[in-house]
């Protein structure tokens, strides 16, 4: 399965004795309903396209994790930031195992530290961008991306899920309105669940009408 990613507008060229068109509507209007930096649920999303995505699907939910859920590492890692500013006061009750070392050594392990807790910022960032949900007229797609090296995807036909169900449980979950969405599969099927989905009774509701309105076109 392929990597998702945002489509960009084809050009084409006027044939040598024909005009140029002055407006392509469907070619030069920018999408009227864009995958925002961090947004985390979107419906009906424009400019969004996979690589084995067929003519005619269309991509009715983009799923990521709330961003709420990027709060705990954003504070960690904001303490680690700030953390050698104290240093020297905590240094003045202990004694310091350090000052036979020259002062250039200082720089280069400050710049290491803060090297470190940019990656910690980074690693986290693209681990909550990447992992996507998504949800088309055809199918359920599932990618689960870690560490920077592990991807899975995994996908689904529509007509083989058989339950969609969420559980929000927590005063954090409910006052955010985020938990977690669980897509139940037939047979030997690998289940789907969408982790700390934003809005997940909208989700739920949204998938099962579309369960639904494929069950009675194609029974």
């Amino acid at each position: 399965m392929p990597d998702i990613f945002i489509a960009e507008p084809k050009e084409t060229a006027a044939a040598p004795n024909e005009p140029t068109p002055l407006i392509n509507a469907e070619e030069t209007l920018p999408p009227q309903n864009p995958v925002r930096l961090f947004s985390a649920l979107k419906k009906d999303p424009d400019g969004i396209d996979f690589q084995d995505k067929e003519d005619d699907e269309k991509i009715i939910l983009f799923i990521r994790r709330s961003f709420i859920t990027n709060v705990r590492w954003l504070f960690f890692g904001s303490l680690l930031l700030i953390l050698p500013l104290f240093l020297p006061f905590i240094l003045k009750f202990f004694p310091n195992p350090l000052l036979f070392l020259p002062s250039k050594f200082y720089f280069f392990l400050s710049a290491f530290y803060y090297l470190l807790v940019v990656a910690y910022w980074y690693v986290n960032f693209i681990s909550w961008y990447f992992n996507i949900s998504l949800v088309t007229d055809k199918r359920v797609i599932a990618i689960e991306f870690s560490n920077l090296v592990y991807k899975d995807v995994a996908a689904t036909k529509i007509n083989l899920v058989q339950d969609v169900s969420f559980e929000q449980i927590g005063a954090i979950r409910t006052f955010f309105d985020y938990g977690d969405v669980l897509v139940q599969t037939a047979g030997t099927l690998d289940n789907f669940t969408f982790e700390s989905a934003p809005q997940p009774e909208n989700i739920v509701h949204i998938t099962e009408d579309l369960i639904g309105k494929h069950n009675e076109l194609f029974g």
